[in-house]
């Protein structure tokens, strides 16, 4: 399993935020272990995942994160 976290700017609601990436994971196949907002300081919204697959959180990242991946465990 690997934990990652990820930085987003918080222009949006929370709700909209999770719904956008949710909607992403179902339309690519993919199945987020777990989701959800850990923080939210200076106008950005920091969320956890975890995921069974590597090659599926590092596509996560790569779509998701505005700043540099925050990962937290492997």
């Amino acid at each position: 399993m690997r934990m990652i976290e990820i930085s987003r700017n918080g222009d949006r609601s929370i709700a909209d935020q999770m719904t956008e990436m949710r909607s992403w994971l179902d339309s690519n196949g993919i199945k987020a272990i777990r989701l959800e907002p850990s923080r939210i300081l200076n106008g950005r919204v920091s969320f956890r995942a975890a995921f069974a697959n590597s090659g599926d959180a590092d596509r996560f990242i790569a779509k998701f994160d505005d700043a540099a991946p925050g990962q937290f465990g492997a």
